[in-house]
């Protein structure tokens, strides 16, 4: 962040992994090290990033950086990301978790990794490619 009397610099894309608790207390006059990061605004962050790992997008787009601000900071946005995502009722469970207004209300990273193993898995065939390299009198 770069500050200056009256105006904060955010780099671009930072604000969308900043939980609403962190995006509410920005602010020229105070500095980083006094911002409430704690574990459960790093899970929004994870949040965040999972959901561009599912989508290969950002969670919002097109907007001003101000549009930005307020979308994370009063969560409308991240409400609206939630009801025009389609991906699936599992993926959708665990994004609103970790995107809880409230901090208290965010899974612990512990709980999200079970979440995160009760996901329906795909069954794929292993990728390396087994005996097929042997010549046929090896195998057996």
């Amino acid at each position: 962040m770069f500050r200056r009397k009256n105006v904060l610099r955010i780099p671009q894309g930072w604000i969308c992994y900043l939980a609403p608790e962190i995006v509410q207390k920005l602010s020229p006059e105070i500095d980083e090290d006094k911002l409430p990061f704690s574990n459960a605004a790093d899970v929004y962050a994870f949040g965040t990033i999972w959901y561009e790992l599912q989508t290969g997008d950002w969670q919002i787009t097109n907007q001003p950086v101000e549009a930005k601000i307020w979308l994370v900071g009063s969560n409308e946005g991240i409400r609206k990301v939630l009801a025009e995502a389609n991906l699936g009722k599992e993926i959708t469970e665990i994004l609103s978790a970790c995107w809880s207004f409230k901090a208290d209300d965010r899974p612990t990273f512990t709980h999200l990794a079970g979440m995160l193993d009760r996901l329906p898995k795909l069954n794929r065939r292993l990728s390396h490619p087994g005996h097929f390299w042997k010549p046929t009198e090896y195998v057996s």
